[in-house]
């Protein structure tokens, strides 16, 4: 149960810090410089510009019933980091711009100017997405509607999510003009690479070898806890010569984050391997056809 607690803490730190990341990169960069960059937040920018409507306010009442689709389809804890991630994010896009002049801290109506709104805009767009999507969370939108995607067709989140924009994207075009939806896409672009960076790996998986003297409990982890299966395999330590059993499995990144948080509880002298794994097939991954 601590474990359990402990690792639901260490998940919302990191998915708080990604929120307020990505906040600094909507509020400052992408929204002052009108550019469209998709999702919930191209909606909300267009929103602001044409009914002066406040962009934190507009993603989360746009987000409430995407929101329970998530809940839905994820399932009850799931929900709860997306609702954080939902309100957290429209609350510190809010904050930033409310700060007086935080918003204007770069002229972008300067065109030497204006290149660093997609790009750092969607740098740290990426970066907090990232990080909150890889600690199993989520901000709604088409965040929601790309994992849904992914689950199905395994096709890469920052993919499904390139899809998405794209379609707000043309309608920023209409308001907006090209050089504005042009400038979208790499924010775009940009935003998408980072987070496929920061993200590789939950669709993806890992082989990972354990040795430990508590083979028992770290055995029990993995089945009820990770719910995983695995191989154990006789091993023979070179120096001691002792024997002891070896844990093989295969997990996804997040799985593999989870099981040496409960490791280094059990066993901090424990040795683990993590190895890239290109294709696993079988029972629980891709059929053999």
């Amino acid at each position: 149960m601590k474990r359990r607690v402990k690792t639901l803490a260490i998940d919302y730190f990191v998915i708080n810090l990604g929120l307020i990341i990505a906040a600094i990169g909507i509020g400052l960069f992408i929204v002052p410089a009108k550019i469209v960059s998709g999702g919930v937040t191209g909606i909300a920018t267009i929103l602001y510009y044409t009914f002066n409507l406040s962009v934190g306010t507009s993603m989360l009442f746009i987000n409430i019933p995407l929101f329970l689709i998530g809940v839905k389809t994820f399932g009850k804890e799931y929900g709860a980091k997306t609702l954080f991630g939902i309100i957290m994010l429209s609350f510190y896009i809010d904050l930033f711009r409310k700060i007086v002049g935080l918003d204007n801290v770069i002229d972008f109506t300067k065109g030497s100017n204006f290149l660093l709104a997609p790009l750092f805009g969607g740098i740290l767009l990426g970066v907090g997405l990232g990080l909150v999507l890889k600690f199993g969370g989520s901000t709604g939108g088409t965040d929601i509607i790309a994992q849904m995607v992914n689950k199905i067709t395994k096709i890469p989140v920052g993919y499904c999510m390139m899809i998405n924009d794209t379609i707000i994207i043309v309608s920023g075009i209409a308001i907006f003009g090209i050089e504005k939806g042009l400038y979208a896409i790499i924010a775009m672009f940009t935003t998408n690479v980072v987070i496929n960076k920061i993200f590789e790996g939950v669709g993806y998986t890992k082989m990972v070898y354990v040795i430990s003297d508590h083979y028992e409990v770290i055995r029990e982890i993995i089945i009820n806890d990770i719910k995983k299966g695995g191989t154990a395999l006789s091993a023979k330590g070179l120096y001691t010569d002792e024997s002891k059993s070896m844990i093989m499995t295969v997990l996804k990144n997040k799985e593999i984050r989870d099981l040496q948080a409960f490791i280094k509880q059990v066993d901090p002298s424990a040795f683990m391997i993590i190895s890239e794994v290109y294709e696993v097939l079988g029972e629980g991954f891709k059929p053999l056809d």
